[in-house]
């Protein structure tokens, strides 16, 4: 009978190491899928915002030196397409 009620004492704690270990893979299992949702959902705002800023084409100036502002655009446009490029989009 006592070798019974120790074995009982013996196993219940194992069952709550069991379960404590279940709900923190599934915790953990439930943030992965989180953050991956949470991590497209980013990249699709991102998408737009760039498909946005690269709508339409800028042209490279023909002479740089006698507009800067013109080629700071256009490195710019080049830079926001290589991203798109890069997002997939």
């Amino acid at each position: 009978m006592r070798a019974a009620l120790l074995s009982r004492r013996v196993n219940a704690p194992l069952w709550s190491i069991v379960v404590l270990f279940l709900i923190a893979v599934a915790i953990s299992v439930a943030a992965y899928f989180a953050a991956v949702h949470q991590e497209a959902a980013n990249d699709r705002q991102w998408c737009g915002a760039l498909t946005l800023l690269t709508s339409k084409p800028v042209p490279r100036p023909a002479d740089p030196g006698a507009n800067p502002s013109r080629m700071q655009t256009y490195t710019l446009y080049e830079e926001f397409v290589m991203l798109e490029r890069h997002f997939g989009c």
